[in-house]
């Protein structure tokens, strides 16, 4: 019989590996499931709380999408969050990582969450692919590969697309020691082209991007 110091400290169940992540933790931590992917938490609990947090402070209280898109699903929590607050949206998760999606099938219920569609593709070119404005009513942008941001998901072109296919576009941003200042930086260059408002949480700050 385990004691109740085991209860409390973080067992690494598994350690997988994959082209996009050299190093994927499952983490078991007071009987709940996380994802560890570069030494970063990417699903579970205390992502859940992020986002959890942030859509009751940044979205309007009777708001109610019927599309929402999720850019980087990973494990699905973002994605569980939103079905639990939206139960009637339909929600496009966007996971480049094939290894992810079946750690999430297996470990996290992936298939168990209402209404959610998986797309195994890199988030730029789904996005590419979309040629209609205002194609989702809610979007996430969520994409990390270990504590890095993919290459153009910064870029402003970019960022406005993505922003033309929503009229709530959300991005969640690491908030700590070497972080906080490159996020504050981010920041800044989106204040140049967009309004922006933001929800800080302990390590991370998610911000909401409206046009001018």
């Amino acid at each position: 019989m385990k004691s109740i110091k085991h209860w409390f400290t973080p067992e690494t169940i598994n350690t997988f590996s994959s082209q996009y992540n050299p190093q994927i933790q499952l983490i078991k931590f007071m009987g709940r499931y996380r994802l560890d992917m570069g030494g970063l938490t990417q699903s579970g609990p205390i992502i859940e709380d992020i986002w959890s947090q942030s859509l009751k402070k940044l979205l309007p209280k009777k708001f109610l999408p019927k599309r929402t898109l999720i850019l980087g699903l990973g494990a699905g929590s973002a994605a569980r969050v939103i079905a639990s607050r939206y139960p009637e949206t339909k929600i496009i998760g966007v996971e480049i990582d094939p290894q992810v999606v079946n750690i999430a099938q297996k470990y996290f219920a992936l298939h168990k969450i209402k209404n959610l569609e998986i797309i195994n593709q890199d988030a730029l070119k789904y996005v590419s692919g979309i040629k209609a404005k205002n194609t989702f009513d809610l979007i996430l942008l969520d994409c990390y590969l270990g504590s890095q941001i993919p290459v153009g998901l910064e870029n402003p072109k970019t960022l406005k697309k993505i922003k033309n296919l929503t009229k709530h576009l959300l991005i969640n941003r690491l908030f700590w020691d070497k972080h906080r200042h490159k996020t504050l930086e981010f920041l800044s260059s989106l204040n140049q082209s967009f309004i922006t408002s933001s929800h800080r949480t302990t390590w991370n700050l998610v911000i909401s991007v409206n046009n001018i």
